[in-house]
């Protein structure tokens, strides 16, 4: 039995912290947002033998190939915002595989299948390990047909890698398609709507959609973004409301103190909770130059602790 993470550890170092060799994230429920606690990167979003051991390998090959390019964006040397942007087509490829898988693979993806089979309502209950087999099968039969499909999508649309001045929150749905999250066609709502990834507690990359690129001509091509502290927030919430279970920050770079995430979630008809209401987003932001980064050490201070705004170069 194969013990599967939904959310690849290679991500999740990006917002943990190391103690001893081990890697350690701040998370919190959704549901309680009061309370955190220090899972290792190890034991967080991870469930038994949930794809199954050939779909884990390949989504492990995947992450592979896309390592590198995580690294190369968030590690260079010249500033927080990197000269290395825009990616060859080579890296887009292995980063818009990883995006595809990220949005195919979740807990809230099979939440949103299962229940759009029918298998969230019967006459009769099936046996727990009949309806965990059911749900993967249905989920990696979704993952098989469409994961090429988004990749595709990814790979041809417009990229914005951004500095957010704000921490940033990810979660256990760390890909977020703003507006269009648990729409029925997938591959149309990625194909139309803004899609989000937090890449680290300070840096973003987003997909314009098609209402925002017709409002700016700089976000029809491949460019770079800086968030202020309110477009910050608004980021933070929308990622908030598209999670599952879990939220996880860095444990340095906490950004709930500072956020009110007052509004409805996202409608989760799975759940007998379900919202009355969906929120909707009209999210916009600036473009800068290429060329123009932020110093690295704005990626450890806070402007909006110390005073002081965060200086570009």
């Amino acid at each position: 039995m194969s013990n599967d993470h939904t959310v690849p550890r290679m991500y999740l170092r990006r917002f943990a912290e190391e103690r001893r060799g081990e890697w350690f994230v701040r998370a919190r429920r959704v549901d309680d947002l009061e309370r955190h606690f220090p899972p290792n990167i190890r034991k967080v979003a991870a469930v038994s033998d949930f794809y199954g051991e050939r779909v884990e390998k390949f989504l492990c090959m995947i992450e592979k190939g896309a390592t590198p390019v995580f690294d190369a964006l968030l590690d260079a040397r010249e500033g927080a915002l990197p000269a290395y942007w825009p990616v060859d087509n080579e890296d887009r490829a292995a980063l818009a595989w990883w995006i595809a898988a990220q949005i195919v693979r979740t807990t809230r993806q099979r939440h949103r299948l299962v229940h759009l089979a029918g298998d969230s309502h019967g006459d009769l209950a099936l046996p727990k390990a009949l309806r965990s087999k059911a749900g993967r099968d249905k989920h990696v039969k979704f993952i098989a047909e469409h994961l090429a499909k988004l990749a595709f999508i990814v790979f041809n649309r417009p990229w914005g890698l951004g500095f957010s001045t704000l921490c940033l929150l990810t979660s256990d749905s760390p890909v977020v398609v703003i507006n269009g999250h648990d729409d029925p066609n997938q591959l149309l709502a990625a194909a139309f709507w803004d899609v989000v990834l937090p890449l680290d507690p300070h840096r973003f990359l987003i997909l314009p959609g098609r209402p925002m690129r017709r409002r700016g001509r700089a976000k029809q091509r491949d460019h770079l973004a800086l968030l202020p502290g309110g477009l910050s927030l608004a980021l933070n919430s929308i990622i908030f409301e598209a999670a599952d279970n879990q939220i996880f920050c860095h444990p340095d770079h906490d950004p709930l103190p500072h956020l009110r995430l007052e509004g409805p979630r996202l409608p989760t008809p799975w759940r007998d909770d379900d919202p009355p209401s969906r929120p909707e987003w009209v999210f916009d932001y600036g473009v800068v130059a290429f060329g123009h980064t932020i110093e690295r050490r704005w990626l450890e201070e806070h402007p909006w602790q110390q005073g002081p705004d965060a200086s570009a170069s």
